[in-house]
Formats: structure tokens, C-alpha cells, sequence
């Protein structure tokens, strides 16, 4: 299935921005939609108009805005990628409500205005509890999120179900791991750790041993467009985009060190303690998602780190 058009709110992200560029080389009109004061139209500004772009700055996310905005050309699928808390530092209980929840529910019942567009939400890993070492983690795992950011995904998940049905929009739930790429926000670990080892000087860090699920930011998006456009998906179910691999925050490290060819003493593993509501493993089971698309992570670390340290 050919997408002719398509929303794509939280485009001005990380994710958004890559899923913004694959669509329109694709061929796709696309409307972009994200907080109208955000940085990171920035990573859109590089992309001709002449590649059926629209650029949507939003105050706030509502319906109406949504069905005044698209007016009478409703797109075929809408690709529901705006969240707050993404940044630790943005965490406030009532801006995790708005900003998850209610984004969600405004999106769907826009969707439902355009005549019931297939729905794509962004749901995360960190709605899920800890599990022991070595047990990958399935959509049928308790939910127990350790964090608010954690517990904001999983509620909007829940009430956004709840509403799609009443409404008969079609939506689909992809929850993401770990995802890293060209473009991710500085203060997250390989950007940070490039900036310092790259003018030489120590990086205090956990031990490292953290071990996590990661899959590269074009595998994610081919994820995504998969969810749009493969018939048969459990609506309101939720699938687990991610690559079934255990990776530890050391292998990363040391993996953008080499790249780099910065010393590996200036890695200070273990001088901060790890966060107390970091679980010391996360790795996802990605079968069901798989079987039902087709869909397999192809780019290995070694490869994804290096699309990073180029982009940055």
C-alpha cells in the first residue's frame, strides 16, 4: 500500500524528523506538526517545499486545530509521535498528562472526524516493569513503569484504546525501545559522548553495565511505515518495535571511543552511580511485530554509531 498522504505529529523529534524525510522521498504530501517554539524545525528546514511539505508550528495539540488545519484534505494515515517527557528534565506530572493522554485523544477523535484514518501511536518500553536478566520482555509482560514518563505512555495507550474503539478510528500501537540515529538530542549518551572524548576529556559514567534493546532510527522508521500500511494488525493492541538484542551502555561506549580514536581511560566507568529507577535489563521480544510484517532491524552498532558520529 502506497501512503499519498500523511500527518506526522512530534515531527519536529528525532524519530518524526527521519520519518518526515523517508516519506517524502517516497513520494508522500506530508504535514508536519510540532510545538511551534521547538528547535527542531531546524531538522526540516533543509527539505524543499517542493516535496509536498507543510510545516504545522503548534500551541497546542487539539482536535480542532487538527480538522482546521488540514481542512478538507484528511490524510491517509496519521502518524501520532508527539510526546511529552522524552527528556528527563521535562517531567512535570501535569505537562505528561496533557502531553500524552490528551494529545492522544485529541489526534484520535481528528481522525475520526477525517473519516476514521488509520491511527500509528508511538508507545515505549518504559511502560514495562522489570524482568529478570536474560528474559526478553513480550507484550504480554505486566505493566509497572517505574517512572511518570513510563506511566503517562502506558495511560495514554490505555485511554487511547478505550477511545479509538468508541470512535472506530483504527489505531495502532508500536512500542519502541531504545532507538538511536543521526539527530538525537544532545544530551543523550552517544551525542554527549562524542562531544567530550572528541575534545578529549573524561566522561564519568555508571559502570556500564546496563544492558538495553537498541535498534537504529531507519529501522524504526521502516517499523512505522509498516504499521501504516500492513493489513490485518490487532487494532489497539500493541506490538514491540525493537531488535531482541541485549546491549550494554559499556559496548556503546566503547564502541564510540574506537570510532573516535579517543583513549579508552578517558571512559570513567563507574564514576556515577546508575539512576535508581533504571532496571539493569530491558530487551524486547520483537516475534510478534515481526511475523505480522515482515519487518527485520538490519543495522548492527558499529554501523549506527557511525551514522551518528557523522550527522554530528
Amino acid at each position: 500500500m502506497r501512503l499519498g498522504s500523511a500527518l506526522v505529529t512530534g515531527a519536529t523529534g528525532f524519530i518524526g524528523a527521519a520519518l518526515v524525510r523517508r516519506l517524502l522521498e517516497g513520494g508522500c504530501a506530508v504535514v508536519a506538526a510540532g510545538p511551534a517554539r521547538s528547535a527542531g524545525w531546524a531538522r526540516l528546514s533543509p527539505l524543499s517545499p517542493s516535496q509536498r511539505l507543510r510545516r504545522l508550528p503548534l500551541e497546542r495539540l487539539t482536535r480542532d486545530v487538527l480538522l482546521h488545519a488540514l481542512g478538507d484534505a484528511p490524510p491517509d494515515v496519521v502518524f501520532h509521535l508527539a510526546s511529552a517527557g522524552v527528556n528527563p528534565s521535562e517531567r512535570a506530572p501535569s505537562a505528561l498528562l496533557e502531553g500524552n493522554v490528551l494529545a492522544l485523544a485529541a489526534t484520535l477523535e481528528a481522525a475520526a472526524g477525517w473519516g476514521g484514518a488509520r491511527v500509528v501511536f508511538t508507545g515505549s518500553c518504559s511502560e514495562y516493569g522489570a524482568v529478570p536478566e536474560g528474559q526478553l520482555v513480550d507484550e504480554g509482560a505486566p505493566r509497572a513503569p517505574s517512572d511518570l514518563y513510563g506511566a503517562a505512555k502506558a495511560a495514554a495507550h490505555d485511554y487511547g484504546r478505550a477511545v479509538a474503539r468508541a470512535l472506530s478510528v483504527p489505531l495502532v500501537v508500536l512500542r519502541l525501545f531504545g532507538v538511536y540515529g543521526p539527530g538525537e538530542a544532545p544530551h543523550r549518551l552517544i551525542p554527549y559522548l562524542a562531544a567530550r572524548l572528541r575534545a578529549r576529556e573524561r566522561v564519568d559514567l555508571t559502570p556500564g553495565t546496563q544492558r538495553r534493546d537498541l535498534t537504529f532510527v531507519d529501522d524504526v522508521v521502516e517499523a512505522l511505515l509498516l504499521g501504516a500500511t500492513t493489513e490485518g494488525l490487532d487494532v489497539g493492541a500493541a506490538y514491540n518495535v525493537c531488535s531482541g538484542r541485549p546491549t550494554s551502555v559499556r559496548e556503546v561506549c566503547l564502541e564510540v571511543a574506537r570510532q573516535l580514536g579517543a583513549p579508552e581511560s578517558l571512559l570513567g566507568f563507574g564514576a556515577r552511580p546508575p539512576r535508581p529507577e533504571e532496571p539493569p535489563w530491558l530487551v524486547g521480544d520483537p516475534r510478534r511485530f515481526c511475523a505480522a510484517t515482515g519487518w527485520r532491524p538490519r543495522a548492527h552498532l558499529s554501523f549506527g554509531v557511525a551514522a551518528s558520529l557523522a550527522s554530528s
